[in-house]
């Protein structure tokens, strides 16, 4: 290298640190000076001019005021570890995985097909000669005959799915070598499809969250209300709640959207940020939503607001699910999250079904109400430089 470049060199770096450009600029800037350095007809020009500079900085010498400590990096600019979400391992059934127990009747109608009677259970399940199974969906723990010593309620399922032969909430106490029927909290007589979940409150008492229609999507998808029962008088009364199921039930109607999430470079990497937000048109509030992201390859979660959230599993796509707090009755709730990439994210217009950049939302438990999910899932616009 010449004496002339070594020069040239030097005055490229003073003026770098005396006006600071931006990187696309300094590489147009740079394009130019290897074309200027190739014509020969501007060396002595380029001389003067880098004596005079030279001249300058050297009278400025070590009057320059020292470079400023590095900042630390903005938010979001590396990955936020997150714990691998908990595999679902099914109900703990506890006492009736393995209980010897009495099914009541399931009514005329069904009790030819469904297993009755005196069975013993194989994790949660149980049959009689050619019957359908009568199969033990949860249970609750509660004094309800008020002798001091906790009781065992069972919901208990004749058969799968909507051509089931029904389900009743049945109460047991510990015997000697099996449980034993205290009585029949709910029953097929009482013609309710789903009631796929219950609680032990003060008292003794059984609450139970009933829906007359079934539905595959859940009982959050249809019209439900939560019933209230106590053991008086050698029998379960409702003691709570609503009787009947008004023409035009209240619910809560749920919509998700997303903004853009824009990147931009940030370092050797990239970040960027979006916000989710889901509004409830209904009037009745959520308590509790489960935000499920579906990302790019290689776009991972950064920054702060991500303690509720764990990555999922999943060969096929990069998945990370939240549990957060859901909007109350006609408002709306925005999650503001942000991402970091090491690589260019590529995002694919694929639909959402099968797409690798959108949100989805399905409510959590305690459900209280109908709540009808308009726009489960929306498409996260993604922009990259």
């Amino acid at each position: 290298m010449s004496e002339f470049d070594n020069l040239r060199r030097a005055l490229d770096d003073i003026a770098g640190e005396v006006d600071p450009v931006d990187l696309r600029d300094r590489a147009l800037a740079e394009s130019r000076r290897i074309r200027t350095r190739r014509v020969g007809a501007t060396a002595a020009a380029g001389l003067a001019v880098l004596a005079a500079a030279l001249g300058a900085a050297a009278v400025r010498g070590d009057d320059r005021t020292p470079a400023p400590e590095a900042s630390p990096p903005p938010a979001g600019a590396s990955p936020t570890a997150l714990p691998s979400e908990r595999a679902d391992r099914g109900p703990d059934l506890g006492p009736f995985s393995s209980a010897t127990i009495t099914v009541p009747s399931w009514g005329a109608a069904t009790d030819a097909t469904c297993t009755k009677g005196r069975v013993t259970l194989n994790g949660g399940q149980g049959v009689s000669g050619t019957r359908r199974p009568v199969n033990v969906l949860g249970y609750v723990t509660a004094d309800v005959d008020r002798d001091g010593v906790d009781d065992y309620v069972a919901y208990l399922r004749c058969g799968e799915g909507p051509e089931s032969g029904g389900g009743q909430i049945v109460a047991f106490r510990q015997g000697a070598s099996e449980l034993q029927v205290i009585g029949q909290v709910i029953g097929p007589q009482d013609g309710f499809a789903m009631m796929d979940h219950m609680q032990a409150r003060d008292g003794g008492r059984i609450a139970v969250l009933v829906s007359k229609v079934y539905a595959d999507g859940g009982q959050n998808t249809v019209p439900n209300q939560w019933r209230t029962y106590a053991w008086q008088g050698g029998r379960f009364r409702q003691v709570d709640g609503p009787t009947s199921f008004p023409a035009d039930p209240p619910s809560s109607r749920l919509t998700v959207t997303a903004s853009p999430l824009a990147f931009q470079v940030q370092g050797v990497a990239f970040t960027g940020s979006t916000t989710v937000t889901v509004r409830n048109d209904g009037n009745v509030p959520v308590a509790r939503l489960e935000l499920l992201l579906i990302l790019p390859e290689g776009v991972r979660p950064a920054g702060e607001g991500w303690e509720a959230c764990s990555v999922r599993p999943d060969p096929q796509h990069n998945a990370v699910v939240c549990t957060l707090d859901g909007p109350g009755a006609g408002a709306q709730v925005s999650y503001p999250l942000t991402f970091f990439a090491l690589k260019r994210p590529v995002p694919v217009d694929d639909p959402v079904n099968i797409g690798n950049h959108y949100v989805a939302i399905r409510q959590l438990t305690r459900f209280d109400g109908q709540v009808v999910i308009e726009h489960p899932e929306a498409v996260i616009p993604i922009t990259v430089p």
